[in-house]
C-alpha cells in the first residue's frame, strides 16, 4: 500500500500496466464463462480472485492467512506475506483499540 502521489514515474507506469493486464485477464476469463450471454449473478467475489474475499484463507502463493482493512462498508484484502513483506497493515477501528499490542507483522499473529 502506497500513496499515490508518492508514486515514482517507475512505479506509476507498472501499477498503470499491472491494472491493464489484470483488467484484460479478467474481461477474457468472464467472456469465457459466459459465451455471448449476459452473466445471471454478477458479484464482487470470484472463486479464482487470489485474495479478495477471503479474509483467513490461505494465499494460493504462499498459504498465508488472508489479511484485512476494514473502514465504513469498505473492506481490502492482502496477503501480508506477498505485498507488504509480512507487515500488517493497520485497520483503522481494531489497531486503535488494541493500540500497542496490534502485531506489526505476520509473524506476530
Amino acid at each position: 500500500m502506497k500513496l499515490t502521489r508518492s508514486l515514482t514515474d517507475a512505479e506509476f507506469l507498472r501499477l498503470y500496466e499491472a491494472t491493464r493486464a489484470t483488467l484484460t485477464r479478467w474481461i477474457d476469463r468472464l467472456r469465457a464463462e459466459t459465451g455471448s450471454g449476459f452473466p445471471e449473478k454478477v458479484t464482487a467475489f470470484h472463486d479464482e480472485m487470489a485474495v479478495h474475499g477471503r479474509f483467513r484463507k490461505p494465499c494460493p502463493v504462499c498459504g498465508s492467512p488472508v489479511q484485512r482493512i476494514v473502514y465504513a462498508e469498505n473492506e481490502c484484502n492482502y496477503c501480508a506475506t506477498c505485498q507488504t513483506r509480512g507487515r500488517l497493515l493497520a485497520d483503522r477501528s481494531l489497531s486503535r483499540l488494541l493500540k500497542d499490542d496490534w502485531p506489526r507483522s505476520i509473524d506476530d499473529l
